[in-house]
């Protein structure tokens, strides 16, 4: 028996379904109980945003 939360995505084989039966903080598992279809990813946090290399606003010219 598979049970899990829908997922906003549709079967990428069939078009029906797809549930989320992660039981993991660590790993997204999607199912389709119609076809078959299985995939996983493993979760990353997102990457912080680099940092600013030119602390000089829109514009201006930095002194080198």
């Amino acid at each position: 028996m598979i049970s899990g939360w829908l997922a906003e995505d549709d079967c990428p084989d069939c078009g029906g379904p797809l549930l989320d039966t992660s039981t993991s903080s660590r790993y997204l598992v999607l199912d389709c109980p119609g076809c078959g279809y299985h995939a996983s990813w493993h979760i990353t946090s997102p990457e912080p945003d680099p940092p600013d290399d030119n602390p000089a606003g829109p514009g201006d010219a930095e002194d080198l």
